[in-house]
């Protein structure tokens, strides 16, 4: 990642999603080493990670800035809300998700819509809509299997005429800072988008990426049977 400007990160996890790995706080700051400069915290179906990690920022003006959101569940797969700060229910109706999330003031955020065997991906049949209900389409995710995903959501994002975004999606410290849009200026919610559309997707995914990728999924579903034997996560 070259390029001059700020690094956006728009789609990560902490330990307060079931498959993920790191405390807010080491999430902060592995993306400072790697030069992330703002960072949405998007864990499943909580906001708790990302109001820790705003919290954390807020009192430490060297560590990245932080968009609070949530990864949501709903009956046709996965949308994000970013800035939202108040938890939304999973297993709604997408409508019904979108709708709550603007609710509470927040942006709609398409993630990973074509990632094939991925666990949440949006069902096929509902692409479309849920790329229309969003205010930025994911066409970058740094935990994709390989490029294609990739090609066929940035022709979604044309097509839906959406701004293109890109998140590491990381679950442990290695995947931070794997994909991002490089833009001119902090963001606000009011101006993510536009600063999005203006800006450029960067990421340093390789065959070597791709390959780790299809080994850390088929582990997602073992790390998250051993923290709930251990009691390591909260059901919800």
């Amino acid at each position: 990642m070259s390029e001059s400007g700020l690094r956006l990160d728009l789609h990560n996890h902490t330990h307060h999603s079931a498959d993920g790995l790191m405390s807010p706080a080491v999430l902060l700051k592995a993306a400072q080493a790697k030069g992330i400069d703002c960072i949405a915290v998007t864990d499943h179906n909580t906001v708790r990670g990302g109001v820790e990690a705003a919290a954390l920022a807020e009192a430490d003006p060297s560590l990245p800035r932080v968009i609070p959101g949530i990864e949501l569940s709903t009956v046709a797969g996965e949308i994000i809300g970013l800035y939202v700060w108040e938890d939304i229910p999973a297993g709604l109706p997408l409508l019904e998700a979108a709708m709550q999330i603007r609710g509470k003031g927040g942006l709609i955020y398409l993630p990973h819509p074509f990632d094939l065997f991925r666990r949440g991906a949006i069902a096929r049949g509902e692409r479309l809509r849920a790329a229309d209900l969003s205010d930025i389409v994911e066409v970058v995710n740094g935990r994709s299997l390989g490029p294609l995903a990739g090609r066929k959501a940035t022709k979604l994002a044309a097509r839906m005429d959406k701004p293109g975004g890109a998140g590491s999606d990381a679950h442990r410290e290695a995947e931070i800072g794997l994909a991002c849009v490089v833009i001119e200026a902090y963001p606000s919610r009011d101006t993510l988008v536009s600063l999005v559309a203006a800006g450029t997707v960067s990421h340093d995914l390789s065959l070597r990426e791709y390959t780790l990728n299809l080994g850390m999924q088929g582990l997602a579903p073992l790390t998250r049977i051993r923290r709930r034997v251990s009691g390591g996560l909260t059901r919800r």
